[in-house]
């Protein structure tokens, strides 16, 4: 096996990309109620959605219905957990629930293994998300971006090449998808999808897409930064060479 590659052109760029063109905070994964925001949908908590019982009829409940009651006050335990940062408290009680095939609770537990540093059940959580029926798009597109990260950082982990391409790859299929499926995409998207290409020594590929994210700043009414065209002309002379 060989060990990761140094192709100077490639490593400057995306270490330019990462340290100048991304805007800050890019690449944190934010809370599940911002991810929602940032993706144009309503936000919705994993303990949400259903009615509490009238406390008059208490007593007549059946034993699914206690049941059921139980696991939304554990829910929404859960939803406290993770505000307040407690992600590894959170899992486990998300793990200790029968949340079946629920979109909303399997990415809420994705997101508290890839804040806990677990990347490998998080990914496993999100494709997880990604098989469920009837899927809403916000929690689809919420999977998606997220597992571009995941997987880009699991070969940025990797000591062989061939190893980390292989996570490269994911990354840029999911990145993508995301792209397409996306009402909106953002120039941040264009400039993460830039960097895989990068990585991957897809020098053509990185440099329509750092020209996709350009157009789209340009559009948006939002600056380009000067470094980052720096960044796309030398590239371009590079890919003349």
């Amino acid at each position: 096996m060989r060990f990761r590659r140094s192709r100077l052109a490639t490593r400057v760029a995306v270490l330019l990309i990462a340290g100048v063109a991304l805007a800050p905070g890019y690449g944190q994964i934010p809370t599940p109620a911002v991810i929602d925001r940032q993706s144009g949908e309503v936000s919705e908590r994993i303990g949400s959605g259903v009615d509490e019982p009238d406390i008059r009829t208490v007593r007549s409940l059946t034993p699914e219905e206690r049941r059921k009651r139980t696991q939304r006050r554990k829910l929404r335990r859960a939803d406290e957990l993770f505000e307040a940062g407690k992600y590894e408290e959170g899992a486990a009680l998300l793990e200790s629930l029968d949340i079946g095939g629920s979109p909303h609770a399997t990415s809420a537990l994705a997101f508290s293994y890839s804040q806990s540093n677990r990347p490998e059940r998080a990914i496993r959580y999100f494709e997880r998300v990604l098989t469920a029926p009837e899927l809403p798009e916000s929690i689809e597109l919420l999977a998606l971006r997220q597992l571009g990260r995941l997987y880009h950082g699991r070969g940025r982990d990797q000591t062989y090449e061939e190893d980390a391409d292989r996570w490269y790859v994911q990354a840029r299929s999911a990145m993508t998808t995301w792209i397409q499926k996306s009402p909106s995409p953002d120039p941040e998207a264009y400039l993460f999808l830039a960097r895989i290409e990068l990585e991957l020594n897809d020098l053509a590929a990185g440099i329509a897409s750092l020209e996709t994210a350009v157009e789209v700043s340009k559009r948006q009414g939002t600056p380009v930064n000067d470094e980052l065209s720096a960044l796309l002309g030398r590239l371009k002379s590079v890919n003349e060479d």
